[in-house]
């Protein structure tokens, strides 16, 4: 949260009057949306809709609309960070550096850098908390809103769709979670080979969506209606990974409650209803002693418009994070596993008076046991990591930059297989399940995706972005290892 978003509430108030007061005297009053023009359109699918004034906002006198909504668009860049507008949209000549543009739902964020290009303008927009764009108003979702049937937007190929999952901290959406591969004993000697991963099964039900490439990874992602996630394979430098990564739900919904008052959260409110399980599956082979460690922000948004609240054009998006880490100790390395756990209920939060509550998904069960179906042994010991994170969120912006309400799912699954040298006492297999909830009021991203664009910023001399800000919280919800069999020699 901003500075002033910490005061008392008497403090506060006493604060925004006096802007006010003194803005008056100025001439230069908190932002109004442009009205526009009778019969003219103010949304489009592809863009975002555009704000409308209404005299129960307040939006913070850095804040500059610029006209025509998804009409001055002219372009959006590979990075979906730099948004290509027309020069003579009202407003637009009010652009700078450090100043929040605000042209549609979609199209609003933090100016990092603003310059002609040939005949458009080039507004490079980094995220921005909610609070430095509305200071004060009341929104909420107008009974459920139904994630089934959701837009595709599609980023293209940005550069920071790929990062080394080493440059991420602990816990946390998108982070390394504190996970740690067993490394199990020794296993009777197992001819079988895969000299490369075999393929997994499809997805379940959900709107399939064309396979992408993204930093040498296909992936192809699904949402909403039967759940959230993607398939994904990888193929090279001596490796080969392929699975699926699925956040099972039925009939997904979405509710939400955002009260603000002098730039500060009051109230907030997030429920995902419809949770139904988890399911992974993945196979992995080397022939050549090889390992990744890489982290692939999916540059995809699924969108449903809410519509405009108080003339605030808010969306209920999600967006995914895949990860995956190989542990090869032998050239022949190779595992393969598939498992599912039952999620019921809902995720989400409340918060209010400075307190936050959750709900979680506290009855997770085993339906399929995923360790038991681990297999591939080889001469070493064969371990690989699936890092899966579903984010939902309500509120203003695109593609993972976006300012307002979030709850986010991150699972991560150990799995390893002792090798087939030694002893033939026992094949031991090992799975560690963590899952993770982070929740709040602002805007998340990895710390590594941060660390990406930034080297970009610094490029073309724009300030640097922080990968948060507002008020959050990170939940451990579960957390187990599970070793099969029940031996000492697996446990040492």
């Amino acid at each position: 949260m901003t500075p002033g978003s910490r005061r008392r509430p008497a403090t506060a108030l006493l604060a925004v009057t006096l802007l006010l007061v003194a803005a008056c005297q100025r001439g230069d009053a908190a932002p109004t949306p442009p009205r526009p023009p009778a019969g003219e359109a103010t949304g489009d699918q592809r863009y975002g809709a555009a704000p409308a004034p209404d005299p129960r906002v307040t939006y913070q006198p850095n804040v500059v609309f610029v006209g025509g909504g998804g009409g001055s668009v002219r372009g959006l860049s590979e990075d979906a960070l730099t948004w290509r507008i027309d020069p003579d949209a009202e407003g637009a000549d009010k652009l700078a550096r450090g100043r929040v543009m605000f042209l549609t739902g979609r199209a609003v964020g933090r100016v990092l850098d603003v310059r002609r290009d040939a005949d458009d303008l080039a507004v490079t927009l980094g995220p921005v908390d909610i609070t430095d764009v509305i200071s004060d108003g009341t929104f909420a979702s107008d009974g459920p809103v139904s994630l089934a049937n959701p837009t595709r937007h599609d980023a293209g190929a940005p550069f920071w769709a790929e990062y080394d999952a080493a440059t991420e901290g602990s816990g946390g959406a998108g982070a390394t979670t504190p996970i740690a591969l067993p490394m199990p004993g020794p296993a009777p000697e197992d001819r079988q080979r895969h000299p490369v991963a075999g393929p997994v099964s499809a997805l379940g039900a959900g709107a399939v969506t064309a396979e992408r490439r993204v930093a040498g990874f296909a992936v192809t992602p699904i949402c909403c209606a039967g759940g959230v996630g993607a398939r994904f394979s990888y193929d090279g430098g001596g490796i080969r990974v392929v699975g699926t990564a699925t956040l099972l739900m039925r009939n997904p919904t979405a509710r939400f409650h955002l009260e603000i008052r002098g730039a500060t959260v009051r109230r907030a409110e997030l429920r995902i209803a419809g949770m139904a399980g988890l399911r992974i599956e993945i196979a992995g082979a080397t022939d050549r002693r090889q390992n990744i460690n890489k982290r692939i922000p999916v540059p995809l948004d699924f969108s449903v418009p809410v519509g405009e609240i108080l003339g605030v054009p808010f969306s209920v998006t999600a967006n995914q994070l895949i990860g995956v880490q190989t542990a090869f100790s032998a050239k022949d390395g190779n595992i393969r596993a598939a498992g599912e756990w039952s999620l019921g209920g809902s995720v989400g939060f409340g918060y209010t008076d400075g307190a936050f509550g959750v709900t979680q998904p506290w009855n997770l069960s085993v339906r399929n046991s995923i360790t038991d179906s681990i297999t591939g042994p080889s001469v070493g010991v064969n371990g690989i990591i699936v890092h899966y994170q579903a984010a939902f969120r309500a509120g203003l912006g695109a593609l993972g930059f976006t300012a307002g309400l979030y709850a986010t799912v991150t699972a991560t699954v150990g799995l390893t297989v002792g090798s087939a040298l030694g002893a033939p006492i026992a094949l031991c297999r090992s799975t560690q399940l963590g899952l993770y909830l982070d929740y709040g009021v602002g805007y998340t991203i990895p710390a590594g995706l941060a660390t990406v664009i930034n080297a970009f910023l610094d490029l073309i001399n724009a300030a640097p972005i922080e990968a948060k800000a507002g008020i959050g919280k990170v939940d451990n919800v579960f957390n187990k290892l599970d070793i099969q069999p029940d031996k000492k020699i697996c446990k040492t």
